[in-house]
């Protein structure tokens, strides 16, 4: 009896193995199955180098069937083929006025890139500069909008499909990032546009190594970036309805939850500074400032850290943030710790200055956004430029500067 059951074992282990994909699946569980979940259709990239689908018997009522389709089936939708609960009037009327300003002078784009990051590339950001959300309807933290003279899409990551297919109106082609056959925001472009098209960008919003990234991909097709510094057309529609910025007052955070003082965490950095060759660090990552600095804001909703820049050079450091939210007390810790106030806005001609002295600068050029290092890279330029031969050696170079282990001082 049991040589027999073994057998049998042996038998059925062998038969299941050469189940092939035409076969029915037959499970306990199946038999249980509502019937409208009888029929389960898959798209696999394995079976592409078939000539024709391997044969599927007739369906039985009683077995689910597993049917294999060639991948291509697999493409973005435009959510206008997702059912709606709300009317697109609203959403075509921003596309509408965005649109109108590819061609004011000064301008002239075919094609504008709306990311969810601000300055500093953070995910979670004051609800005044939620451009994208603003103009697509989608609130998901993370996602892109591209707008061109006549198509809209967004990406967005699978956390939020189901959320973007409901909040996109049907003017916008919903772009599934990360799912087989979905392009990217350049190939996108490339493929919709004719060669040599003009797509622009706000270069506050992008990070240097995004921006350069994006402009070889789009390259391939002949097009150009165009770095709007003066103005973000967003901005421009979103008017009088934009929230304003963010004003409540920035605090100390006591040197006995923080663990290290400014003084000592500046004199570290600056160590790190000469040993580099560099004459000074810029910093726009917002976590990173409120660490060095032992200083908490309250700009970003659930995040302890306030809009600004800093500037660490080798014997002085400034601070670019609206003063509106500096208090006395804030003012007298400043000063005692060496650090010049400077308005937010100005940070540009800060480094244009710098730059114009022959300072080298200690730049993240993954984090710092691309209007600063692209303004960096021309007024140097212009500097070594204008020193002829004698600047012919000065070799410039934009140095990536993680902060991954100080980071591990955070403390809230």
């Amino acid at each position: 009896m049991e040589s027999m059951a073994a057998a049998s074992s042996i038998s059925s282990l062998s038969l299941s193995r050469t189940l092939s994909l035409s076969t029915p699946i037959i499970s306990r569980s199946s038999q249980l199955q509502p019937r409208c979940f009888g029929f389960l259709s898959l798209s696999l990239p394995i079976f592409h180098k078939f000539k024709s689908h391997p044969k599927i018997p007739a369906k039985s009522p009683n077995f689910p069937i597993l049917i294999v389709r060639n991948s291509s089936s697999i493409t973005a939708k435009p959510s206008s083929e997702l059912p709606k609960k709300r009317t697109d009037s609203e959403q075509d009327e921003k596309l509408g006025a965005l649109r109108e300003l590819f061609s004011r002078p000064g301008i002239g784009i075919d094609a504008y890139i709306i990311p969810s990051q601000d300055a500093h590339q953070s995910e979670f950001i004051a609800e005044c500069y939620m451009r994208r959300a603003y103009i697509s309807g989608f609130t998901g933290s993370a996602g892109t909008a591209v707008v061109t003279k006549d198509k809209a899409a967004l990406w967005t990551d699978g956390r939020y499909f189901l959320q973007a297919e409901k909040q996109l109106s049907s003017s916008w082609i919903l772009m599934r990032a990360g799912n087989w056959g979905v392009p990217t925001t350049s190939e996108w472009l490339n493929d919709i546009l004719a060669p040599g098209c003009r797509i622009g960008i706000d270069p506050f919003l992008f990070s240097s190594d995004a921006a350069e990234e994006l402009k070889e991909a789009i390259s391939k097709k002949k097009h150009e970036l165009v770095y709007l510094y003066d103005i973000n057309l967003v901005d421009e529609i979103w008017k009088e309805s934009r929230p304003k910025p963010p004003n409540k007052p920035v605090r100390v955070h006591d040197l006995k939850y923080a663990g290290l003082d400014v003084a000592s965490k500046l004199s570290s950095l600056r160590s790190e500074l000469i040993d580099a060759g560099s004459s000074a660090i810029v910093i726009s990552m917002l976590d990173e400032i409120a660490w060095l600095l032992n200083l908490r804001g309250n700009d970003v909703p659930n995040s302890p850290v306030m809009y600004a820049y800093l500037v660490v050079e080798i014997d002085e450091a400034k601070l670019f943030i609206d003063n509106f939210k500096i208090t006395p007390n804030v003012m007298n810790y400043l000063e005692n710790a060496g650090i010049e106030l400077r308005p937010y806005e100005s940070i540009l001609s800060e480094i244009e200055s710098l730059a114009a002295q022959g300072a080298h600068l200690w730049l993240d050029t993954s984090s710092v956004n691309a209007a600063i290092v692209n303004t960096y890279k021309s007024a140097s330029d212009r500097y070594f430029g204008s020193l002829g031969n004698k600047g012919k050696n000065k070799t410039m170079t934009y140095d990536g500067f993680q902060w991954s282990s100080w980071g591990t001082h955070w403390s809230l």
